[in-house]
Formats: structure tokens, C-alpha cells, sequence
């Protein structure tokens, strides 16, 4: 049989990249902002979404009368070029303008930044971006806490907790595209999976945003299959498919209450 591939995706535990260093901003119970630095300003805040403890940073968003660009940022001088990555964190702004998370290099002092996610949600998000790093020989890679822009001088601020950084590895491109589909997704209870082409004998595995495995169902046959959420809380999880130990269709799906 044969099986249009979308690329070998295998997420691999990463004791060095893991976590990036206080991505929960506390240590214990007292604020730590260890290992950050920012460009226009960044404290300790006393708010946490579920499970990153009592405190958060907040990070103050750039303007055009005033300091610019609004970034917090985490330098990984372990981090070679092409080096792949999902970076994820809890994030939400104090009003509309987007905030959000990204690779990124610094050179100089010079930040650039690269792939991201952002949001203008004003309550607790868990944003997710998958990416490699593009380096050159003076370049160090940097993890970028985005506080929005401002288009005058008041700053707002972004808020920003666990924010986690997983290496991928095995990533293998193929001439075809993607064929699974999910529907609905985002979903609450259920949602459907379909291929375009026949499986057999396959198995869904899903993984949280720190790659570990919480849910996989074996023996699954046909086209398509209803993947059912259980006791999954809600939040973001990257889906594979595999066959015969080879990952051949991955995506994120999105459960909600």
C-alpha cells in the first residue's frame, strides 16, 4: 500500500532544551526572572495561568514615540542553525495589540526575529510554534517574549508564563503534501480524523506541549476515526499517525470546554 507521507516527525525528550530556563519565572514561590534579559522593560507579575504557580512576567510593549521593539529574550548559545524546535508558552495582552512568542537571533545586539505565534486574547492562551532556528557563524539564537506595539507613548504589556522549548528531531520532508484532515477544530468532545488514502493497522499517539505522550490508540483501520477526548484537559496537543514505527501525518488539535 502505499502511503502519501508528509514529513517524519519525531519529537525526542531534550535535557538541555527541555525547558527553557525559568520558563515559569519563580523559584519556589518568589519571582525569578534569572536568564532574561528585555529591551523596554520587564517585572515579576502576580498572576499564573493553571499550573505555572503564583507569578508571570510582564513585559512592556513598544511604541513609535518611545523605546522600541518590546521584547524579552532568552539567549541558547547551545542552539546550531537548523536546529528544530517547538516553542510554547501561556500568554495574554493587557488590551488588543498583539503579543507573542518567537525564535529568534541576536547579533550585535541586534535581535531579528523569526517564526512566532501571537495573540490578542486578553485572558490566559497557551500559544505553539514549530521552527528551526536560522543561524550565522556570529549569531546566537534567542527565545523572544513579545509585548506588543503601541501607537503612541502609553506601553502596555504582554504577560507571559511557562514558556517551554522542545527539540525535534528526524524531520524528514516529502514531495507530498499533508492529507489529514481534523474536524472540528477546535472541539470539545470528539472530533474526526480522515486520510485520503487507506490505512491499516495505524496508531494516533498525542503529546502535550512538553512532548510527552497522554493518550494513543492503537489498531486503527480505514479513512477516517472519531478520537475522542476523554479526560484531556483542555488546551493544545500536536497529533501523530503512525505505521510500522514511522510517523507518516502529524498535526495540532485544540480542545476546549
Amino acid at each position: 500500500m502505499k502511503l502519501i507521507l508528509f514529513f517524519l516527525f519525531l519529537l525526542v525528550s531534550c535535557a538541555s532544551f527541555s525547558q527553557v530556563s525559568n520558563g515559569n519565572f519563580e523559584n519556589g514561590s518568589v519571582p525569578d526572572l534569572s536568564y532574561w534579559e528585555w529591551t523596554c522593560g520587564a517585572q515579576s507579575f502576580n498572576s499564573a495561568p493553571a499550573g505555572g504557580g503564583n507569578w508571570c512576567l510582564q513585559v512592556s510593549g513598544g511604541n513609535t514615540q518611545g523605546c522600541f521593539p518590546g521584547y524579552s529574550y532568552q539567549k541558547i548559545p547551545s542552539i546550531t542553525n537548523g536546529q528544530t524546535f517547538i516553542l510554547s508558552g501561556w500568554v495574554f495582552a493587557q488590551t488588543s495589540p498583539r503579543v507573542g512568542i518567537y525564535f529568534g537571533k541576536i547579533s550585535n545586539g541586534i535581535i531579528t526575529i523569526q517564526a512566532g505565534d501571537t495573540t490578542s486574547s486578553t485572558s490566559w492562551i497557551q500559544l505553539s510554534v514549530q521552527s528551526s532556528f536560522t543561524l550565522s557563524t556570529a549569531d546566537t539564537a534567542v527565545v523572544i517574549l513579545y509585548g506588543g506595539l503601541r501607537g503612541g507613548p502609553a506601553q502596555g504589556y504582554g504577560y507571559f508564563d511557562l514558556i517551554n522549548l522542545q527539540q525535534v528531531t528526524g524531520i524528514y520532508s516529502m514531495e507530498q503534501k499533508q492529507s489529514l484532515k481534523v474536524f472540528p477544530n477546535p472541539f470539545s468532545l470528539q472530533t474526526i480524523l480522515q486520510t485520503e488514502n487507506i490505512f491499516k493497522d495505524a496508531t494516533i499517539i498525542v503529546y502535550n506541549s512538553y512532548g510527552r505522550i497522554i493518550k494513543q490508540v492503537n489498531n486503527i483501520s480505514g479513512q477516517t476515526f472519531t478520537l475522542r477526548r476523554d479526560n484531556l484537559p483542555s488546551g493544545l496537543y500536536f497529533l501523530h499517525m503512525t505505521q510500522d514505527d514511522k510517523t507518516f501525518m502529524t498535526t495540532k488539535i485544540i480542545i476546549t470546554e
